[in-house]
């Protein structure tokens, strides 16, 4: 009887692992393709790109890579399977999602992990549609039914249709669009990060806007991603195979990159040679305070000292309007407490003496009729009042659209326990109508509060409810080492495009600034120099105290844009060819 001892069994495994291995290595085997190794470096590439791409939004703003970021992952999911293709569209956009969205973090470490795996969802189902659409558009249904090697060989052959490559790339840009729209209004709406928002800087190409909103320019950016991927395969052909064909999706793209540029560019010539404009000084307030969820007397007495202070210098000026940012002292106006009365005090006799009417940011009840009434019956809405010479309330602008588990919790009155496990403590109502608040002869304001400034219907149903000035007061304290600040800042520069209105934002610790209708920061409360000009910039990010003296131009009879007055006409548009 043979026995085997340990080192022959060893033996016998490397001479197998080795013949599997050289096996392996033979031209025309498979292995490779199923490979654990594969899949891995599969994965690190898609991570790798969904990096790149995070990269052009802030705080990097690398915006070269929202023309090119889409490429690499359009690449690795053009030649999979649906199914396959979408699970790499996911890795792809949970990467892209968290690094995106990491600013979460300082809300709660698990939030942007749990956001991505919802936001994730939109690429998955773009890069799923990109095999779909090219087997369907280029593959002839009589080739289809013959099987799958008939349409390999069809595919090699080379033989291509020029409209089906332009239907083929204007069908994903629009579906991408779409998919936008879409993460705008499911569930609480979270429009954050459009791809058209890597190029907030990029003031020519933002211009369209104000025809097609922000979708537009997200339009143009993934059909010169895809249109691009397109034309390497022609210079890939050229050189390989010494054969010419014209990239005419890519010929399309680059024409509509031309004439957005050079309308963007005459338009902000016109806009900043317009006449009929009037002028209005507006001062704005920041106080740097940090945030606290619950404050306490203490916390609200400092708060009440710093924004009182700094009204009291800003009141020397005379300007038109003071305005205080979001929630700047944390305890209701109208509270029935020492303290309310205390606050109701000492600004109402700032006001008086200077007649200098304020904008506040603060927490306000809303009036409930009849006997019985209990206190969890009251409405509480996140306010803006507008206070008269007289410190008398003109009107107030009551939040419409509320943050999600920051100021109330989805579906919390149904499921109790979601409330007491996720809220934050705040069951906010949500307000039903557009204020208008007259500023001025000719000068009608409406007030963005938050983070309403990234939805953009509600900045369009600013300006169909008459103003001609955006008001935006915000509170990004809640974000102090993180990229948020900038991230919001940059969505106001579309509202301001689209509606073509500009904007006043006030923050309480960074974020104060002019936008102007062009959608080019013009005025901000912190400012650098250029060493090599000379010249003061606008540096609305730096987290610094004090108030500063705005004169903003108001055009009194601003028209309609198209977008402000058709809405999301675009998107309907690109619905109907999806």
């Amino acid at each position: 009887m043979e026995k085997h001892t340990a080192t022959d069994e060893k033996s016998i495994v490397r001479n197998r692992e080795g013949e599997l291995a050289a096996k392996a290595q033979r031209e025309g085997n498979l292995a490779w393709l199923v490979s654990r190794r594969r899949s891995i470096l599969r994965f690190a590439l898609l991570a790798l790109s969904a990096l790149l791409y995070s990269s052009a939004f802030p705080p990097l703003n690398w915006g070269l890579f929202g023309w090119i970021g889409i490429i690499p992952l359009f690449f690795m999911v053009k030649d999979r399977s649906p199914l396959r293709a979408w699970i790499d569209g996911y890795v792809w956009g949970y990467v892209w999602s968290c690094t995106s969205f990491f600013f979460l973090r300082e809300i709660e470490p698990f939030v942007p992990f749990a956001i991505a795996a919802i936001t994730a969802l939109f690429p998955a189902f773009w890069a799923a549609s990109v095999p779909l659409l090219k087997r369907y558009l280029f593959v002839p249904a009589d080739v289809q039914l013959k099987g799958t090697d008939a349409e390999e060989q069809f595919c090699r052959s080379g033989k291509k249709s020029y409209a089906r490559e332009c239907v083929f790339v204007l069908v994903l840009a629009s579906w991408w669009c779409v998919l936008e729209w879409i993460r705008t209004w499911i569930g609480t709406g979270f429009p954050w990060n459009l791809l058209a928002v890597t190029q907030w800087k990029n003031v020519p190409m933002l211009q369209i806007c104000e025809f097609t909103g922000v979708y537009g320019l997200s339009f143009l950016l993934l059909f010169f991603n895809i249109s691009t991927a397109l034309s390497l395969d022609v210079w890939k052909n050229v050189f390989r195979k010494g054969k010419y064909e014209r990239p005419l999706p890519f010929y399309i793209a680059v024409m509509l990159i031309m004439v957005s540029v050079i309308y963007g560019t005459s338009s902000s010539i016109r806009l900043n040679n317009t006449q009929d404009k009037v002028k209005i000084n507006i001062a704005v307030l920041q106080g740097n305070i940090p945030q606290c969820r619950m404050a306490n007397d203490e916390q609200a007495k400092f708060a009440l000292d710093e924004y009182l202070g700094l009204s009291e210098l800003a009141v020397l000026a005379k300007p038109d309007l003071i305005i205080w940012p979001e929630t700047a002292v944390p305890i209701p106006y109208n509270l029935a407490h020492p303290f309310g009365s205390e606050y109701r005090l000492r600004l109402g006799q700032i006001i008086t003496k200077s007649k200098i009417p304020f904008l506040i940011g603060t927490i306000d009840f809303g009036k409930v009729y009849g006997k019985k009434m209990k206190p969890e019956d009251i409405p509480v809405y996140n306010s803006a009042l507008l206070l008269d010479s007289e410190s008398g309330i003109v009107d107030t602008y009551n939040k419409i659209h509320l943050v999600p588990f920051g100021e109330y919790t989805p579906w919390g009155e149904y499921y109790p326990w979601i409330k007491e496990k996720f809220g934050m403590g705040r069951s906010l109502s949500a307000g039903k109508r557009h204020t208008v608040f007259s500023l001025k002869d000719n000068v009608r304001a409406t007030v963005n509060i938050c983070y309403e400034d990234v939805f953009p219907e509600i900045s369009r149903n600013c300006a169909l409810a008459g103003a001609n000035l955006l008001i935006i007061i915000s509170n990004d304290a809640w974000y102090p080492n993180s990229s948020e600040p900038e991230q919001h800042l940059a969505h106001a520069v579309f509202r301001a495009v689209e509606t073509r209105r500009p904007i006043v934002r006030s923050g309480n610790n960074n974020g104060s600034c002019v936008i102007s209708s062009g959608g080019v920061i013009v005025e901000s409360l912190s400012e650098t120099y250029d060493p090599k000009t000379g010249k003061a910039i606008p540096d609305p990010l730096k987290k610094v105290k004090g108030f500063a003296n705005f004169n903003v131009e108001v055009i009194p009879s601003a028209p309609l844009t198209f977008y402000s007055r058709y809405g999301n006409v675009f998107i309907y548009f690109c619905g109907m060819i999806c």
